[in-house]
């Protein structure tokens, strides 16, 4: 009982900015967790437009250095919760999907054996088009390929 009061926890937040709306963007990150026990990170991201996210961490361990516990979920997100998938000396947590635009809030979790492990990934977002941008697109298709059959029957 000695030895589990001993254990520190530890709660950090951190802040991955605004995923630029202008093309795919990316924000990777890394944190060294530097107590011994519980700890409990907040990374916060913000979307200014509908986009196909993706958010990916892993840690790389020895068999004395393995977090344990190790998992996240998208808060507020139904399905958001991602369990860790370990292969050989790393363990990695994944989750992709459509989000809205809008502050996300991603929780990691796990418990460390040791001081100062750490872990890194990034989040990834590419914008969704509106349905008004497919419907100008479709629009566009139609009247090139009327003036394509125009000329196709002039020269007939």
């Amino acid at each position: 009982m000695l030895a589990a009061a001993s254990f520190a926890a530890s709660a950090t937040n951190h802040d991955l900015g605004t995923l630029d709306s202008s093309g795919p963007d990316s924000s990777p990150f890394g944190y060294k967790i530097s107590t011994v026990g519980e700890f409990n990170d907040y990374l916060t991201f913000t979307l200014d437009v509908a986009s196909a996210t993706a958010f990916g961490t892993q840690q790389n361990f020895t068999a004395t250095t393995q977090i344990t516990g190790f998992g996240a979920e998208l808060m507020n997100v139904t399905g958001g919760t991602f369990a860790p998938i370990t292969t050989g000396s790393q363990q990695s947590l994944s989750w992709s999907g459509s989000l809205a635009a809008g502050e996300y809030t991603v929780h990691v979790w796990g418990i460390t054996p040791v001081k100062n492990l750490s872990y890194s990934g990034t989040v990834t977002a590419t914008p969704v088009p509106e349905p008004e941008t497919y419907g100008m697109m479709l629009g566009g298709l139609a009247l090139v390929g009327a003036i394509a059959r125009r000329k196709a029957k002039k020269a007939a």
